[in-house]
């Protein structure tokens, strides 16, 4: 048993949680990290690539020398775009390997608070300490699934995060509900597993992002600057000025989060789906079940109810930011949590309610913005509560308030 106290753990071993590790490392400071390295993007099925840029999907440190383009040029690789998302997840694990073999690869099922520590058991049995703890999940406990899917067992209903391969779905009927990157792409796979897919839309209309040129004009780039969210002034703000979104008011940024860079499929993909897959818009569901060993959906399509028997409906909805989830923390603890909508109400530093317990990654991006729902936002979470928690270990006195990042080195 380990009764060792530390005075930050993080709880959490994918992009978010190893970059603030490397950072804390950097500084000095008494770390622990929890978890499978990249264990989220490791599970993803073979074939699938990353929608967001090679230059801005990183496990950041602070020497900036660990990139995954660097990693991908040492390898001839494709380091642009479409990146392979299982060399992202190869690359991942390399960064841990090299700058963070310490890692405890035990996942935490307990995390408890005494009313001065944060006490927590491990998968394998040990314990320890915290005097800080930051959660760095993921997505991995907030997939969302529809309501009429909820109480169904798994042999009908999953969600796209259940899926690490689609081949036992060979000749099945399988219908996809969503409008996204996980649908379109679990659509894909099904249809490349020999499967019957048949994609379900509620919104009238779907489309796919632009291939962004290697090179651009000068007018393009003032114009749509680029950044590691896409091309577009909105986008390179919110990068570049990764705090502002925080001090907006709660009704103008939770929409704004929930819609910027909404579903949407990767420019690859469209050749792939449109006119090789049925795909039904404007297409509400609103009640499913059992019919036999197969499963019967009740769609309104264009205001019209309608029946369809399928075997099997795979959710690529989204995820939710929901501290309910985290089924690990001690019910008393989750209680005491205060909540913007069901997400974590986090200060300027990502500090919850609770002193000392911090959320970084998906689950911020309720109080911090669509930034954080990407790798890039990554870059500065590590950065800022890095600094953050050295100064309160320290005591020492808060610096001025940095407002901007350094150059990122986006391609052009």
């Amino acid at each position: 048993m380990d009764s060792r106290v530390t005075d930050v753990a993080i709880v959490g071993a994918g992009p978010y949680g190893l970059s603030l590790a490397a950072h804390l490392k950097h500084k000095g400071l008494d770390f622990r990290i929890f978890g499978r390295p990249m264990q989220t993007w490791r599970a993803m099925p073979q074939g699938m690539h990353l929608k967001s840029f090679g230059f801005a999907t990183n496990v950041y440190d602070p020497s900036g020398e660990h990139t995954f383009v660097r990693y991908c040029n040492d390898r001839n690789l494709e380091s642009f775009e479409p990146c392979s998302m299982a060399d992202f997840a190869r690359y991942g694990v390399w960064v841990q390997e090299t700058l963070l073999p310490e890692l405890h690869q035990a996942d935490v099922v307990h995390l408890g608070h005494d009313g001065q520590r944060y006490s927590m058991t491990l998968s394998d049995g040990s314990r320890i300490s915290a005097r800080h703890v930051v959660i760095a999940v993921g997505l991995t406990y907030f997939a969302r699934i529809p309501d009429p899917l909820a109480a169904l067992p798994n042999q009908f209903a999953s969600h796209t995060a259940d899926h690490s391969d689609y081949s036992h779905f060979k000749d099945k009927d399988v219908c996809v509900v969503g409008a996204g990157q996980s649908a379109f792409e679990a659509a894909r796979l099904l249809l490349d597993a020999g499967a019957r897919p048949r994609l379900l839309i509620r919104e009238p209309s779907f489309s796919f992002s632009e291939k962004m040129p290697l090179k651009r004009s000068l007018w393009e780039c003032l114009r749509r600057p680029q950044s590691g969210l896409g091309p577009g002034l909105k986008s390179f703000l919110l990068e570049r000025v990764p705090i502002l979104m925080h001090f907006m008011p709660d009704y103008w940024r939770l929409p704004f989060t929930r819609h910027f860079l909404g579903p949407q499929g990767a420019w690859w993909l469209k050749d792939r789906i449109v006119g090789k897959i049925p795909i039904i818009t404007n297409c509400a569901l609103v009640g499913a079940e059992p019919n036999g060993q197969r499963l019967r959906l009740q769609l309104r399509t264009g205001g019209i109810s309608q029946e369809l028997d399928c075997d099997h409906v795979i959710a690529g909805t989204g995820f939710v930011a929901d501290v309910d989830r985290l089924s690990f923390i001690d019910p008393h603890l989750r209680k005491r949590i205060r909540r913007t909508e069901s997400a974590p109400t986090l200060d300027y530093r990502f500090q919850s309610s609770q002193k000392g317990l911090y959320f970084i990654g998906f689950a911020s991006s309720p109080c911090f913005g669509p930034l954080f729902r990407f790798v890039a936002g990554a870059r500065f979470t590590s950065y800022w509560l890095a600094r953050t928690l050295s100064q309160q270990l320290s005591s020492s006195h808060v610096e001025s308030f940095p407002y901007l990042l350094p150059e990122s080195g986006a391609q052009k």
